[in-house]
């Protein structure tokens, strides 16, 4: 068009709108919540990066940190020497503590620190000023949630082992740990100079011993690099600045992936809703485009008059999604602040702004183009005969070339929605298998009402009949309502069924209390008292501590040094815990092999039993043949039978057993499990422990569980609360079809009045009909939900879960009041037009 033609097309857009401007504000609505979500996502996000560049040095506290899964050695020591730089040690581990003011014990993580540590950034503690490293005298700063329980305060004493200590202060904050750092195991710090005196650290004892390094003269990455060689064969772990953001940024990095996700599908449903829309009113506007033809437009500036108006609609919904999405985005950082290890500022993101407004308008502007289209074929004869209709619908490239680009739009923005492009086509793919899926069904549901079901009541022959006419949206309001109600649910199930596999609290036959680091000659002392409890063991293993030094006659270190060696570096690296008994455990079955109860033989190789997914990972299989390093002395094993082993059950498990006979005399410890009745039983046990064996560690798993919920609802409630933009997008294009088919129910509410119909009768019959398809689109939902949240849980979380049915019921009902009231509130007055209406032709 000319810029003559443009500006007559402005003008007419803005004079046609006068009286459309609600409905057209209602469209707008479509896409409102799909741009807020993203640029909550995005903006968070960037918030989140913007963070770690800033607080680098203080997310490790030091420019290295050295971690070693044993005590230094003399070689390790000459390598923390090569490495240089102002060093401080510090020594890690659980155990139990007494608090004498409450007569109680606690799981805590110890953490004996000496040194200058924290290089960069705070030890923050209350009262302030605090530190424990220098420290010569036996102090403590706890976390707060100890204190919280126990009613503890500064100066009050806690029982480490064989020594006392005062609290000096509680803990605030740590550099590089979030605030549910402490939530499995309060934190405690002391002074290293103490620590010898709690006789805590036994033979085997679970420990991590770690040196934080700062001060250096050159790139510390550089030295470690140096050092590399020596550092793998010493099994050291380092760990860089770099790293840690690494680590950081990758694990937040999923999570905002799936929540951009979230937001992308509600951005989609929008542009459905946004084509809907536009369809069902344009629909109506046809004669005013016949008679803008007689008037002598073109077809494209008579076109162009609604082109500016979804261009307003775009852009307007645009607009007001990305104010919207600033405002989640202040919200998203205090529901996930205690997982995040530093404090996050809000700041507006006027990039992740610009974006989401891009993407919005993008997507509304094309699909609301996709119903605009077909009036470049509106004749003008059309306003001259009322009756005049196409003779049949003719094939148009323009509109065949728009879904091309359309298709290349979704996928490209899938694309930048996932850190590896690929899976957003996949998710592309998965979501337009759903969207197919729900498309069957409608149809199905359609033709099921019109050609079989045939109710001899007049109330839901008519609800039925609404659902199967011409121009009902019965497709695109079962897709919408249906994909919401399928992302939100399946939600929802895998929280159900992470946390199914961790409540033990019901099971009468599961243990709930762990007992470790039960020294060889305490084991009998240990189960004498937990028999005066009324207690005994429902399975105790020995623990030996061992490497792995080679694989099929290959080196660990010739495997590592193998550029296309596939074996991850964990599994080289580990230190094995592994065990000797006659019998797989409770929650193992023999999948493959014989499994050999004991060796009597004087030759090696010593058959053993391994994990079939550690097997799988080593590329080994039965008659292969390892050698371990036990503690200085090398031990050729060769493979008899693989278990399967089922983690999430509360009993010892071990990646390899070896049999009776071989490992009785080697420096061991024991784990053990038991099932206490009550939380008075319990407690009762940790203390006598405790006063007895106070290396001995007693964890009642269901603290450990109820800790790992309030995580898993954390994020889920995040989650959900981004799924209910999408949820929030369906009702939207309900009320939008709704709205757009009013002045046909009006007419057909006149008309039933006419014959006779109460007002009762029809709202009835509208409460039907947004009830059935509310019904429709929950059990589909819910069942793609129960489809998808099973594969999840079999080939991502590695669980299984009991079908929750009350939560299936509760879940399909929501959907369907939902529905049923979304359309009532939207069809307010139909049931009341007077029949004089359709008498006069209104």
């Amino acid at each position: 068009m000319m810029g003559g033609e443009w500006k007559f097309a402005a003008r007419t857009a803005w004079r046609e709108s006068r009286r459309q401007r609600s409905r057209l504000l209602l469209c707008a609505l479509s896409i409102v919540f799909g741009v807020a979500a993203l640029v909550a996502v995005d903006s968070f996000s960037e918030n989140i990066e913007a963070e770690l560049d800033q607080e680098a040095k203080t997310l490790l506290g030091a420019d290295l940190q050295i971690t070693s899964r044993t005590a230094f050695t003399e070689e390790t020591e000459k390598i923390l020497a090569a490495i240089g730089g102002d060093q401080s040690r510090e020594i890690r581990f659980a155990s139990m503590a007494f608090f004498p003011k409450t007569e109680r014990s606690r799981l805590i993580q110890v953490r004996a620190l000496g040194g200058g540590f924290p290089y960069y950034g705070e030890f923050e503690t209350t009262p302030a000023g605090v530190t424990v490293a220098q420290s010569e005298e036996p102090i403590v700063v706890l976390d707060p949630l100890i204190m919280a329980q126990q009613g503890l305060e500064v100066g009050d004493t806690v029982r480490l082992g064989e020594t006392e200590f005062t609290i000096s202060a509680e803990l605030v904050g740590v550099p590089g740990e979030a605030a549910f750092a402490g939530i499995f195991a309060p934190r405690a710090y002391i002074p290293l100079s103490q620590l010898e005196s709690t006789g805590l650290i036994q033979v085997g004892s679970l420990a991590f011993y770690r040196v934080y390094a700062a001060g250096f003269d050159e790139d510390p990455v550089r030295i470690v690099e140096e050092n590399q060689t020596a550092i793998d064969a010493s099994y050291l772990r380092v760990e860089t600045i770099e790293d840690r953001k690494e680590d950081i940024g990758s694990a937040l990095e999923n999570l905002n992936s799936f929540l951009g996700l979230v937001g992308f599908v509600a951005l989609l449903l929008g542009g459905v809703g946004i084509a809907g829309a536009v369809q069902a009113y344009l629909i109506q506007k046809r004669d005013t485009v016949a008679i803008l033809r007689c008037l002598g437009s073109s077809s494209r500036q008579a076109a162009g008059v609604f082109w500016f108006q979804i261009a307003a609609i775009a852009l307007v919904g645009a607009v007001v999604g990305a104010g919207a999405g600033v405002l989640c985005q202040a919200a998203l950082p205090r529901l996930l602040a205690p997982l995040l290890p530093f404090q996050l500022e809000f700041f507006v993101s006027w990039t992740s702004i610009f974006q989401g407004v891009l993407y919005g308008a993008a997507t509304a502007f094309v699909a609301g183009l996709f119903p605009l289209l077909p009036l470049r074929k509106v004749s003008p004869l059309r306003a001259i005969r009322a009756d005049f209709t196409a003779n049949k619908k003719q094939k148009d490239g323009l509109t065949r070339l728009l879904g091309i680009v359309a298709l290349f739009l979704i996928c490209v923005l899938a694309s930048t929605r996932t850190a590896i492009w690929w899976h957003g086509l996949i998710f592309v793919v998965g979501l337009a298998v759903a969207l197919l899926i729900f498309w069957l069904v409608a149809a199905l549901l359609k033709w099921v009402l019109k050609k079989v079901v045939k109710p001899r009541s007049f109330i839901l022959r008519q609800a039925a009949a609404n659902l199967h006419r011409p121009q009902n949206r019965t497709v695109y309001l079962t897709v919408s309502l249906g994909i919401g109600t399928f992302l939100i649910y399946t939600l929802t199930l895998i929280q159900t069924g992470l946390l199914q596999q961790t409540d033990i609290a019901e099971e009468s036959d599961s243990p709930n209390l762990l007992l470790f680091d039960i020294q060889p000659d305490q084991f009998e002392e240990v189960e004498s008292i937990l028999q005066q409890n009324g207690l005994e063991f429902a399975a105790a293993s020995p623990i030996v501590t061992m490497r792995l030094s080679s694989v099929k006659g290959i080196s660990v270190t010739a495997i590592k040094d193998d550029p296309d060696n596939d074996i991850d570096d964990w599994i080289l690296n580990r230190e094995w815990r592994s065990s000797y008994r006659g019998a797989p455990g409770a929650a193992e079955v023999v999948s493959e092999g014989n499994y050999v109860s004991d060796w009597t033989g004087k030759s090696e190789p010593i058959p053993i039993s391994l994990e079939d997914d550690m097997a799988r990972d080593l590329s080994v299989e039965i008659g292969d043949r390892l050698t371990f390093d036990v503690q200085g002395i090398p031990i050729e094993v060769e493979i008899s039978s693989l278990r399967t082993v089922d983690w999430t059950q509360m009993w010892p498990n071990f990646f390899a057993t070896f049999p009776l006979g071989v490992l009785e005399n080697a420096p061991q410890w024991w784990i053990a499990v038991t099932r206490s009745p009550d939380l008075e039983t319990t407690a009762a046990l940790q203390s006598e422990i405790f006063k007895g064996h106070p290396n001995v560690s007693v964890v009642d798993l269901n603290v450990v569980i109820e800790s790992l919920q309030t995580i898993l609802g954390r994020i889920n409630f995040a989650v959900r609360f981004m799924g209910l933009f999408t949820m929030a997008t369906g009702i939207i294009i309900l009320a939008n079809a709704v709205a757009a088919s009013r002045h046909q129910r009006v007419a057909e509410s006149a008309l039933l009045r006419t014959l006779g119909a109460v007002g009762k009768q029809i709202r009835t019959v509208l409460a039907l009909e947004y009830a059935l398809l509310g019904l429709v689109a929950g059990i589909v939902g819910v069942a793609l939900a129960l489809v998808a949240s099973s594969a999840l849980g079999i080939w991502v979380f590695q669980v299984d879960f009991n079908l929750p049915w009350l939560q299936v019921a509760g879940a399909i009902l929501s959907v369907v009041l939902l529905s049923t009231a979304t359309g009532l509130l939207c069809s307010r007055g139909v049931s009341t037009a007077p029949p004089l209406k359709v008498l006069r032709g209104n």
